[in-house]
């Protein structure tokens, strides 16, 4: 006798808990799938949207390399071929052609301390956009951060507290026991 009230007793309990779980799904089942689908379209975006700026801060610091390599390439070219069309015109004439050597000369020694300010100048630029670019990437990330710990807050925020849900299911328990005395007004 005590074995069937103790199964009588068993199913009742796996009934209720079949309630609850179907009360549960009812109520909050279709939030808690909306809040799992906001934070998964989140974070690929989120996730998109740094690849992005990581293969385009690479694309330019690329162009931005390639186009210096062409530039000090051609001064280098440029160089060279103005020394050797000097050079041999130098030898080719008599004392003229030998103040004329000493002027080439004295131009090319300007000319080689202009190409390296503007080498260097190249290369301090190159070195400013690569910061500006560094701190522009740290900025967007810091600001992606925020955006996405606002979102999470405002998201938090929405949700029910963990205490308002087990009050509310306790007494959705308690009412289908119809353990759940209401005071009377």
């Amino acid at each position: 006798m005590a074995k069937k009230q103790s199964q009588k007793r068993t199913a009742a309990g796996d009934e209720v808990d079949g309630n609850v779980d179907k009360i549960r799904e009812i109520l909050f089942g279709g939030q808690m799938r909306d809040y799992e689908g906001r934070f998964a379209d989140l974070e690929k975006r989120l996730s998109q949207r740094i690849d992005r700026m990581d293969t385009e801060f690479e694309k330019r610091i690329e162009r931005l390399n390639t186009y210096a390599k062409r530039e000090v390439d051609r001064l280098g070219e440029r160089l060279k071929a103005e020394r050797t069309d000097r050079l041999a015109d130098a030898k080719s004439g008599s004392r003229e052609l030998k103040d004329l050597t000493q002027q080439v000369e004295a131009w090319f020694g300007e000319v080689e301390d202009r190409i390296e300010v503007e080498s260097k100048e190249l290369r301090d630029s190159l070195h400013e956009q690569n910061e500006e670019l560094a701190a522009l990437i740290t900025e967007t990330r810091d600001h992606l951060n925020a955006a996405l710990s606002n979102e999470t807050r405002e998201l938090a925020d929405t949700m029910l507290a963990r205490e308002d849900l087990a009050g509310l299911l306790s007494e959705v328990a308690l009412r289908l026991k119809n353990d759940f005395k209401l005071p009377k007004g």
